[in-house]
């Protein structure tokens, strides 16, 4: 039940946690491990992980909420405590990849249908909010907005939660996967570039920020620093949100699409 692994401070500033933690400190770790069908969770220390959940059906993208996990599985999407448990079905989708959460609703990209959907944290129907993509993946969601990664056209889009027309952020990506927000940066992974890339959320030309990475998926921003979840390498490393070396700080993983956290963070200087 317990997994033996090597982990240096991580990953996502999703929601804010016990004041005790140091600024800009995961408190915990979650990551999906789509090899093995899991979900995994390690302390900030990072002298373990556990296990929360198995014999999940190609588990990918996961968001935090409060002390719920939600995570895609190859026929929908699941809530799991973030202490552990039984996974409990809230929809069923076809080939759901990205979910990004925002109050008491969940956003997910639904690959097989080629669409973007909306629907209560509780479960429930759900409710189309983009249709027509090809091969949609990472979602991020800010105040009222969603940016979404279109693999297939190679770009990303932004359009309300609400639903509407969508707006071409960055364009000539090469297959897009992983997106994280902060502030007016767009981080994002091109997977078979093996290379992550930042983008204005106004638009404009694609920086550099990570290169030489084996099937990039996830990405994360804490404080200062970018998270990635490196598909092929069986790794999540780190990198300066202005770019530098990819450290690893979590090895051994098998075929890990994407990283959360619950984290105390501030926002990034700079």
């Amino acid at each position: 039940m317990l997994v033996a692994v090597m982990v240096a401070t991580l990953v996502l500033s999703m929601v804010a946690s016990e004041a005790s933690a140091a600024p800009g400190r995961a408190d915990a770790l979650y990551v999906t491990e789509n090899g093995s069908g899991r979900v995994l969770s390690a302390s900030a220390s990072g002298d373990s992980a556990t296990q929360l959940a198995s014999g999940l059906n190609a588990p990918r993208g996961l968001a935090l909420h409060g002390d719920t996990l939600y995570v895609a599985v190859a026929t929908g999407v699941v809530s799991i405590p973030s202490s552990g448990g039984q996974p409990t079905l809230l929809s069923a989708l076809n080939q759901p990849f990205g979910v990004a959460v925002a109050g008491n609703t969940l956003y997910v990209t639904e690959a097989g249908a080629g669409r973007v959907v909306a629907m209560p944290i509780s479960g429930g129907s759900a409710t189309p909010l983009l249709t027509g993509l090809k091969a949609p993946r990472g979602v991020a969601v800010s105040g009222n907005t969603l940016y979404v990664s279109e693999s297939g056209a190679g770009r990303v889009l932004s359009v309300p939660t609400s639903g509407g027309t969508a707006t071409t952020v960055a364009a000539g990506l090469v297959s897009p996967s992983g997106v994280a927000v902060t502030g007016n940066t767009l981080y994002i992974s091109e997977t078979f570039a093996g290379r992550v890339v930042t983008v204005s959320t106004s638009g404009g030309a694609a920086t550099p920020v990570a290169t030489g990475l084996n099937g990039p998926r996830g990405v994360a921003v804490s404080g200062n620093t970018l998270f990635i979840a490196e598909f092929g390498a069986g790794r999540v490393v780190a990198v300066p949100t202005s770019g530098g070396t990819p450290t690893p700080v979590l090895t051994g993983l098998s075929g890990p699409p994407s990283v959360t956290a619950r984290c105390t963070c501030p926002p990034p200087s700079g």
